[in-house]
C-alpha cells in the first residue's frame, strides 16, 4: 500500500472552499439534555467524550502553519469535555461537515472561520495558558504531547504576540527539552499513540490532544521507538505512518500494536465523538447458483487507510465518487475501526453503496482487523481477534481481508474462532496475488487467496481479463474462482469496469458475500 501518492493529493488539495452551504443554522438543541456519549467496544483503544451539539468551523487555507498547531491544539483540548471545533481543508471534510448539519443536530458557526484571534479570545478561558516551541522536533513532538495534559495550547514564536495580548499565560517552553525528559517527567495514555514527522504536525495534533497521547517520531528501530513502544499496552492502536511500510507494521506488530494510518487526517476528536449504529444496506448470503461459470470478485486495496477515508475516497471518480459504480459489482475494503473513529462517515459509505442490478458495493474488513497489523508477529493475537469480534459486529462487517507473511494455521485459527468472521481473504505482502486462488479451510470456513492483481506493472484490465477467460468454469473446483485484489493508487473503478467488459459471458462478476456463500456452497471441503 502505497500513501505517499494520498500525501501528494492532499497536500496539493488544501484548496479554497466556499462555506456558503455550510451557513450558521438554527437547530433547537436542549441544553438540559444529559451528555451523550458514545460506545466503544470492550477495552477499545479509543479515547471517547460528548457528543457536540455545535461546532465553530474553521477553514485551513485562511491561517498559517503555525497558527493551524495552536487551532487543532485547543480543539483537542476542548474535545476533553465535547468538540467544539471543526477544520474544513478539503472537499472531504467540508461533506462529512454538512453531513453532521444535516443528519446529526450539529449547529455549523462560521464566527471563526478566518479570526484566528478571535477564536483564541473565545476559549481563552478553557484552557490553563500556552506552550512555546519551535518548528523542530523534538520540540514541537513535546509540545503537542503535553498539550492535552498541561490543558495548553501550543504556540510558535511568530504568534506568542498574539497570545500575550489576550492576556494567555506562558505554562510551558520546549525548546530546550527532549524526548526522554518528556517520557521521565510525565504519564501519557498507553492505548494509543501517534506517531508522526515533524513536518506534518498540523495533522493528529487535535487526537493526541484529546487523548494525551505520546505524539513522536523517530527512525523506526531507534532506542526511542523501542522504548516508546514498549511502553503500550497489547493491542494498542498506532496512528499515523512511517518511511517503510513493512519495517513500520513488523516493529508495530512485535509490540502487539496495530496501525491506523492516519498521518494527514483531521478532526478525529471531533468525529470520533458521535454515535451511529452502522449497517450495510444487504447481505446476499443466497446468490443464485449458476452452473459452468468461472466466478470472480473484485476487491479494492486501502481500507485502513484512514486519511484517505476521510478525504477524497467518497469524491475521487476514480474512487467511491464514481458514476460508474452503479455498472459493476466491487468489494471495498473498510476499516472496523471507523465505527469508533468516525461512525458518521462509516454510515455514509454504507448508506451510499449502490444496489442496482447491475452494479453493487460491499464492504469487507480490511487488513488485519481493527488495523493493519502481521498476525504471524503479533504476540497477543488471541485477545486481538477476540476484540475484533466485537468491532465486526459494530461495523456489520463478516468478511476479513489479512496481509501478512504466513498461511499457517497457528496464525489464522484465532480468526476463524470468531463468531463474526465467515471468511478471510488473504494477501501475502510480498505478492498480494502470491497465494495463486489457493483456498484452504478452517473451522468450516474459507480463507481465499489472491490469483491475479490488478495492479500497474503487474497486470492491466485486458491481461486479467484473457486469463480469466481462458481458466475454469467448474463451481465446484477451487479453480472455478478467482480474488481480484485490485490496487487503489494505480486502479480504480473504470478499471474494474473495464476488465469486467472484457470478460466472456461464462464468466461471472460477484460481490464478495456473493463470493464466499458461492464457495461455501459449491466447493467441496
Amino acid at each position: 500500500m502505497l500513501f505517499n501518492i494520498v500525501t501528494n493529493i492532499i497536500i496539493t488539495s488544501i484548496i479554497l472552499i466556499s462555506l456558503n452551504s455550510c451557513k450558521d443554522s438554527v437547530t433547537n438543541n436542549d441544553e438540559s439534555k444529559s451528555p451523550v456519549i458514545p460506545s466503544r467496544v470492550g477495552n477499545s483503544p479509543y479515547p471517547v467524550s460528548q457528543t457536540p451539539d455545535k461546532l465553530f468551523v474553521v477553514e485551513d487555507v485562511n491561517f498559517s502553519s503555525s497558527q493551524r498547531i495552536a487551532i487543532e491544539t485547543l480543539q483537542g483540548i476542548l474535545a476533553q469535555t465535547k468538540p467544539q471545533i471543526y477544520r474544513v481543508a478539503t472537499e472531504g471534510y467540508l461533506m462529512w461537515l454538512n453531513d453532521l448539519r444535516d443528519n446529526y443536530n450539529v449547529t455549523v458557526d462560521n464566527s471563526f472561520v478566518s479570526d484566528f484571534t478571535g477564536l483564541l479570545s473565545k476559549f481563552k478561558d478553557q484552557i490553563s495558558g500556552y506552550i512555546l516551541s519551535s518548528s523542530e522536533a523534538p520540540a514541537l513532538h513535546i509540545a503537542i504531547s503535553l498539550a492535552g495534559i498541561k490543558k495548553a495550547i501550543v504556540i510558535l514564536p511568530e504568534d506568542e504576540a498574539i497570545v500575550k495580548s489576550l492576556d494567555i499565560p506562558l505554562v510551558a517552553d520546549t525548546r530546550d527539552k527532549d524526548m526522554n525528559w518528556l517520557i521521565d517527567n510525565y504519564d501519557f495514555n498507553t492505548n494509543i499513540l501517534c506517531y508522526q514527522k515533524v513536518e506534518k504536525a498540523t495533522h493528529l495534533g487535535d487526537y493526541a490532544a484529546f487523548g494525551k497521547l505520546l505524539f513522536f517520531f523517530d527512525d523506526i528501530n531507534s532506542d526511542l521507538t523501542t522504548r516508546i513502544f514498549s511502553m503500550m499496552q497489547p493491542n494498542s492502536a498506532l496512528l499515523g505512518w512511517g518511511d517503510d511500510e513493512f519495517k513500520l507494521v513488523e516493529k508495530a506488530s512485535e509490540n502487539s500494536i496495530f496501525v491506523n494510518p492516519g498521518d494527514w487526517a483531521l478532526n478525529l476528536s471531533t468525529l470520533s465523538n458521535f454515535e451511529k449504529e452502522t449497517k450495510q444496506l444487504k447481505h446476499n448470503n443466497t446468490p443464485e447458483i449458476i452452473d459452468s461459470v468461472h466466478t470472480v470478485c473484485f476487491l479494492v486495496t486501502d481500507g485502513d487507510n484512514i486519511i484517505w477515508l476521510l478525504n477524497d475516497f467518497a469524491t475521487n471518480p476514480n474512487w467511491f465518487g464514481s458514476p460508474n459504480r452503479s455498472k459493476v459489482k466491487i468489494g471495498w475494503t473498510m476499516s472496523p475501526s471507523m465505527s469508533e473513529l468516525a461512525p458518521t462517515v462509516l454510515n455514509y459509505f454504507y448508506d451510499h453503496a449502490d444496489q442496482s442490478d447491475e452494479g453493487r458495493d460491499y464492504f469487507v474488513a480490511s487488513s488485519s482487523g481493527q488495523g493493519y497489523m502481521y498476525p504471524d508477529l503479533y504476540g497477543s493475537l488471541n485477545s486481538y481477534t477476540s476484540q475484533l469480534n466485537e468491532y465486526m459486529k459494530k461495523s456489520d462487517l463478516n468478511i476479513l481481508n489479512i496481509i501478512g507473511n504466513s498461511m499457517d494455521d497457528e496464525y489464522l485459527l484465532p480468526y476463524m474462532n470468531q463468531s463474526n468472521i465467515d471468511a478471510i481473504f488473504y494477501y501475502y505482502f510480498s505478492d498480494y496475488a502470491g497465494g495463486k486462488g489457493e483456498i484452504k479451510w478452517i473451522n468450516g470456513k474459507p480463507v481465499i487467496t489472491g490469483r491475479y492483481k490488478l495492479w500497474e506493472g503487474f497486470e492491466t484490465p485486458a491481461s486479467i481479463a484473457t486469463k480469466l477467460n481462458n481458466l475454469s468454469t467448474d463451481i465446484h473446483s477451487v479453480n472455478g474462482y478467482s480474488l481480484i485484489p485490485v490496487h487503489i493508487w494505480s486502479m480504480g473503478v473504470d478499471q474494474i469496469l473495464e476488465c469486467s467488459e472484457l470478460l466472456d459471458d461464462d464468466i461471472r462478476v460477484v460481490t464478495p458475500d456473493e463470493f464466499v456463500s458461492l464457495i461455501k456452497q459449491n466447493v467441496q471441503h
